[in-house]
């Protein structure tokens, strides 16, 4: 199952967390009510998530299917 699933178990049950509380703010229509509050939460949400995975994935963990090369990474830059 770990290759099916990459990543940390914990990362996953984030991915659920997530999912749960997106759910619950579209029950409560906070994105009607109080739409200030909900960009802010979704994007003070967002920026904690992504940290907090990039913070904890070490440089030789697997997240891809396929391996990133240097080379990969640069191909769409325009080499003038």
């Amino acid at each position: 199952m770990r290759e099916f699933f990459l990543g940390k178990p914990w990362h996953w049950l984030l991915i659920a967390v997530v999912a749960a509380l997106t759910w619950w703010t579209g029950e409560a229509k906070l994105h009607v009510i109080h739409f200030n509050l909900f960009i802010t939460a979704l994007f003070v949400g967002s920026i904690v998530v992504v940290l907090l995975i990039v913070r904890t994935t070490k440089p030789d963990e697997q997240v891809t299917r396929e391996p990133l090369t240097d080379s990969e990474l640069h191909e769409d830059t325009d080499p003038q």
